[in-house]
């Protein structure tokens, strides 16, 4: 059996929060589940510090949950780089954030050359099936380099799982004084029986105002709202001010991964948003509604019709056809006239949309996780 690769993963941190949560669960599920040695070189200290309370943006270098965390600026990079400083098995650049010249140039003299690796944005598109994990020759370098591609099927790279995520994930959704701890832990109110309890993580953007007060017109009881703080920040301001009956909103300190992953699993349906949260969202088994990261010309729009053909496979025309207009209708911004018929419907299919958002999660994790995919790619492509 090949030992397990060395890893170096570089992560640009565009904005938000995106990129470096997918990194840093990539490379936290490497180290622990896999026992690879990771080098994980971020740019962005600040936004990192956000999801990750452990780690101390004052220095440079530092050792978290089995993985070596690096600033990504000149200075460190030479260091981590020179000559006399081994290359991982492997360099994967996140998001084709570019690697530094230097990098790029051990890469070139070295005898083999590392594993060359882009890992890629999330697409349910069917097109991602015929280009993942493809090598090909880079112009430029000279250097075979591979575009791997997470996904929904078997022929993509999977999506970014722990090994231990759903049994942790039943444990806790089953013991209801557990989530109460947690939740009094964080600010959120105890489980009540009757009440709908809706996490939400949303852009700016997002029609919140409206989708509030559709909720509570097409919503017979109460129905409290559990937002990280930051979120939408202006618009909650707005909406304390005249709230609906039956409505509350509680914010919550900007949580870390981990418990971000315990909101989404004690809430009875998710708003989320990008990359990061959307995939936990899946993991959960709860119903929820993926605000997905804009893009030129509605790109966009593509990708999230695409996932929800997808993921509605196995509930009726109706009723996928519900979800995709609500989801529609929260990235769009609502559409005048139709929204409050839009969430009444949907609301209406709700009682069938959470079992079939348990069986839609179980489906995939019959699948190999991002992690053990990469792993077992940088073996077969080594001596």
């Amino acid at each position: 059996m090949k030992q397990t690769p060395s890893i170096d993963l570089f992560c640009h941190v565009v904005d938000n929060f995106g990129d470096i949560g997918v990194c840093w669960r990539l490379a936290k599920t490497l180290a622990e589940d896999h026992g690879s040695q990771v080098r994980l070189f971020v740019d962005d200290f600040k936004t990192f510090k956000r999801i990750e309370r452990d780690l101390n943006p004052e220095l440079v270098q530092q050792f978290l949950h089995g993985v070596d965390v690096l600033r990504w600026d000149d200075a460190t990079i030479a260091a981590q780089f020179a000559d006399d400083v081994p290359l991982g098995d492997c360099v994967i650049e996140a998001f084709a954030c570019h690697l530094p010249p230097v990098v790029i140039e051990r890469m070139k003299a070295a005898k083999p050359a590392p594993v060359w690796m882009d890992l890629e944005y999330l697409s349910a598109e069917d097109w991602v099936d015929n280009v993942h994990a493809i090598p090909s020759f880079h112009p430029e370098t000279k250097l075979q380099k591979t575009l791997f591609f997470p996904g929904f099927t078997v022929k993509t790279g999977g999506l970014s799982r722990e090994q231990s995520l759903m049994e942790r994930r039943d444990a806790f959704q089953k013991d209801e004084a557990a989530q109460n701890r947690w939740r009094a832990e964080h600010g959120a109110p105890p489980l009540q029986p009757g009440v709908l309890d809706i996490s939400l993580f949303c852009y700016d953007n997002a029609p919140l105002e409206d989708l509030v007060h559709g909720i509570a017109a097409a919503n017979p009881g109460p129905v409290r709202f559990l937002i990280p703080d930051g979120v939408a920040r202006p618009q909650q301001d707005r909406l304390a001010e005249a709230l609906p009956p039956g409505v509350t909103l509680h914010v919550l300190p900007f949580l870390r991964q981990d418990d971000y992953d315990h909101l989404l699993w004690t809430c009875h349906l998710n708003f989320v948003r990008g990359e990061d949260s959307f995939v936990r969202a899946i993991w959960a088994g709860r119903p929820f509604i993926w605000q997905i990261y804009v893009q030129d010309e509605d790109a966009h729009l593509i990708k999230l019709r695409a996932f929800l053909e997808r993921f509605s496979q196995n509930l009726t025309s109706q009723d996928a056809e519900t979800l995709a207009q609500f989801t529609v209708m929260w990235n769009l911004g609502g559409h005048e006239g139709e929204a409050d018929s839009v969430t009444r419907q949907f609301f209406a299919a709700l009682p069938r949309l959470i079992p079939h958002a348990r069986d839609r999660a179980q489906d995939l994790a019959g699948q190999p996780d991002l992690a053990t995919q990469l792993i077992r790619f940088i073996q077969a492509q080594t001596p």
